[in-house]
């Protein structure tokens, strides 16, 4: 018996989520659950300022009529209840 560990080594010179690629449609759902959980009635131009950032983070194009919309759900969203 040898007592070599033939185990492969992680690769940590890339963050974990980006060994585990996520289709497109849950990256975004993923930053939209978090930013409205983080600025859930915040004035609209503080989130739409951080969404920008974040998807500009994710290397995620998203048009700024969506951008807008989005931040328009979170600013009147409940911070405890999150939007409907």
């Amino acid at each position: 018996m040898s007592d070599v560990d033939n185990t492969p080594a992680r690769d940590t010179t890339v963050p974990v989520q980006d060994q585990h690629p996520q289709p497109l449609d849950e990256k975004v759902a993923g930053i939209l659950i978090q930013e409205e959980a983080d600025l859930a009635g915040h004035e609209e131009t503080e989130i739409i300022e951080a969404l920008r950032q974040r998807f500009a983070d994710a290397g995620i194009a998203i048009s700024e009529d969506d951008l807008l919309e989005q931040a328009k759900r979170i600013a009147g969203s409940d911070a405890d209840g999150y939007s409907s």
